[in-house]
């Protein structure tokens, strides 16, 4: 992957700019303001950078080789990284976290550096909210992808992923993730892969893909949606009702049926994981003031080539800004802290 490319770099410029996140969009944002000239650092509490890319994307659909050939070539631009180090202000737990060894204030690099970019992505997994979630053979897509990833690529023993070979592996909802569960099942063995979604298939963003899989042996059940899950400390089944769409919102009717399951997958999104936990106002421009910039699945969901033009965008909208503003004369760290907190508690 080439997260941006410039043949050499620009003069030095006199700023230095903290990136979180080393997922898409912080790494395309770093090479564009290394190959600008500016002195880049981007604070990754996983190993190694990428994001989901790198640590939960399957690798049939893109090897971590190409991700690691991309941060090469950022590291050759001079771009500073900082991996297993979690950058925090009263961050709640997530996905990925035994992996950070360092945790740095973001009031430290408010003080240490001239501007901000939060490109932290979305690592906590929305919860399905039916009872029997906490049965045995029940996990949220995105850890049990993440876990499969970095059995994949070395990081776990595959003592740690599930045995799906032989098994009814049931996926509910019908967006990329739900299609990389449905990948890696198939790779692990599964015997039978049935994905359940509450509206119709034309209504999914994966549509392309699922269809395909649909070719490939796949079940796929359309305008459905989970009410139980059914078993004694472990899965054996799901029951579902039939929905309809009413004026564009999903209503569940009293026709139900049950789905024979050993395993249970929800992929039904996730939330976003910044270090600073709600921006309740939702207004960025008082934040960007302050020098601190969003991009990426932080903010909303995002493909791949979306955050990385976000990246690129917002890594401009850093250059004008610091050009433009003199930060360290017009917002010093303490009226920082303050804005932040001002977001935080809705006075905004």
């Amino acid at each position: 992957m080439r997260f941006y490319i410039c043949r050499e770099r620009d003069d030095p410029k006199p700023f230095r700019i903290a990136i979180i996140g080393a997922g898409p969009a912080g790494l395309a944002a770093a090479g564009y303001l290394a190959c600008r000239g500016y002195e880049v650092h981007v604070y990754e509490k996983m190993p190694e950078g990428g994001g989901m890319v790198a640590f939960a994307i399957p690798e049939v659909r893109i090897p971590v080789k190409a991700v690691r050939e991309g941060m090469a070539d950022l590291e050759r631009i001079g771009v500073n990284f900082h991996f297993r180090t979690k950058v925090v202000y009263d961050s709640p737990k997530e996905l990925g976290d035994e992996w950070a060894e360092h945790f740095v204030s973001l009031e430290r690099l408010l003080g240490e550096f001239d501007a901000l970019l939060i490109a932290t992505g979305a690592w906590r997994p929305r919860n399905l909210k039916v009872p029997g979630i906490d049965l045995s053979g029940v996990y949220d897509a995105l850890t049990l992808l993440h876990h499969v990833k970095m059995a994949r690529i070395g990081y776990y023993p595959w003592s740690r992923i599930p045995d799906l070979k032989g098994k009814h592996v049931v996926i509910i909802g019908a967006g990329y993730t739900a299609v990389d569960v449905a990948i890696e099942a198939r790779l692990l063995g599964a015997e039978k892969v049935t994905i359940v979604y509450r509206r119709s298939l034309n209504q999914s963003y994966a549509k392309a893909e699922i269809r395909k899989l649909v070719g490939e042996g796949m079940e796929f059940i359309e305008m459905a949606s989970p009410v139980r899950i059914i078993g004694n400390k472990k899965v054996k089944g799901i029951e579902f009702c039939r929905t309809r769409i009413v004026e564009g919102s999903v209503v569940m009717t009293n026709e139900c049926f049950v789905i024979d399951a050993d395993v249970v997958a929800y992929a039904i999104g996730q939330l976003p994981t910044s270090p600073i936990r709600e921006v309740v106002c939702a207004n960025e421009e008082i934040l960007k003031e302050a020098g601190i910039f969003f991009a990426g699945d932080v903010l909303a969901p995002r493909n791949i080539g979306t955050a990385m033009r976000e990246g690129r965008a917002r890594a401009n909208e850093i250059e004008e800004w610091l050009l433009s503003k003199a930060p360290r004369k017009i917002f010093p760290v303490s009226a920082t802290t303050r804005l932040i907190e001002s977001v935080m508690s809705g006075k905004c």
